[in-house]
């Protein structure tokens, strides 16, 4: 989970984490990007887009260069519009406020 909302991140994590899911997270794109490239890839990234340091759209942008990296799955959350996502290759694109509901099924089937 990238994210650099503190309340978001910690939430989105404690969601995850009762549903059973393992979440490792970052508050921004390059933290992940290092830990991406120095670990086994994860089975899922969810990033939020717009974030200081390194974005969601960066980060998402060199996995995709990097053969190993662009094998993992994303999901984007965001509370902008984001018209340009198309070339992200992107799971899915939720606006925030997130429906739960709907970020945990498309979770289940990639983990």
């Amino acid at each position: 989970m990238v994210e650099d909302d503190d309340e978001a991140r910690g939430l989105f994590a404690e969601i995850l984490e009762k549903e059973g899911f393992g979440v490792i997270t970052f508050s921004n794109g390059r933290d992940a990007l290092e830990h991406l490239w120095n670990q086994e890839p994860p089975s899922l990234v969810i990033l939020d887009l717009r974030m200081p340091v390194m974005d969601g759209i960066q980060l998402r942008s060199v996995m995709l260069q990097d053969r190993r990296l662009a094998k993992i799955p994303a999901i984007a959350v965001t509370a902008f519009d984001q018209p340009a996502t198309a070339q992200l290759s992107l799971a899915k694109v939720f606006r925030k406020p997130v429906d739960l509901t709907a970020l945990l099924s498309l979770v289940r089937q990639h983990c």
